[in-house]
């Protein structure tokens, strides 16, 4: 063999040991880097609802698994406090405080609480249902006239651990448990909307 063969086969094994590095050589599949699909839910996805009485998500504090929803009424309506029974599938969510400041499983900025106890607050959890009342004390305070932001009260669930990816969690108001309070009449009876929940 002379000296330009044996330089044309070292430039050809050159080319073959560069193709079989770059996976030229063969039928040997790469590595699928691509995860698995997601089976347990790590968030919960929120639709609001249409309506007079809405329970809309609130952005500022919800997070991706602590679903916080204010309860929201026509603007221009006057009242003293608002009452009403929720639920929930707890095998899902459980009920928790809007913020961790809170003392009970609800929150009102709105209605004038006063400062002298007890006050007419409830935010109690049994099972599946949360119960919540704000009343202002007596009939001295003036009741609240609603804008269009007016947050009427706030709760909140939280996502359990080991739910499914597409879950769909129920909420609904009980009915007939919701009632305005407008002063010394009889309380008023409201229908609250309700949007639909999803684990994914």
């Amino acid at each position: 063999m002379n000296a330009t063969n044996t330089i044309k086969l070292g430039l050809s094994g050159l080319a073959i040991a560069g193709l079989l590095a770059c996976g030229g050589g063969g039928g040997g599949g790469g590595t699928n880097n691509n995860p698995p699909p997601k089976t347990v839910a790590d968030r919960l996805d929120y639709t609001n609802p249409t309506g007079t009485y809405t329970l809309v998500k609130d952005t500022g504090l919800s997070t991706s698994s602590h679903l916080v929803l204010n309860l929201m009424g026509p603007a221009g309506t006057s009242a003293t406090g608002v009452g009403f029974i929720l639920t929930a599938d707890s095998t899902k969510v459980t009920w928790s405080k809007p913020a961790s400041s809170d003392t009970v499983l609800a929150h009102s900025g709105l209605f004038d609480l006063g400062t002298v106890s007890p006050q007419l607050v409830v935010g109690k959890a049994t099972g599946d249902q949360l119960q919540v009342a704000f009343y202002q004390k007596g009939t001295t305070k003036p009741a609240v006239t609603f804008t269009a932001s007016s947050i009427l009260a706030s709760v909140a669930l939280d996502l359990k651990a080991n739910i499914a990816v597409g879950s769909t969690v129920t909420l609904s108001a009980v009915s007939g448990k919701s009632l305005l309070a407008q002063g010394s009449g009889t309380p008023t009876a409201i229908s609250i909307a309700t949007g639909t929940i999803t684990a994914n």
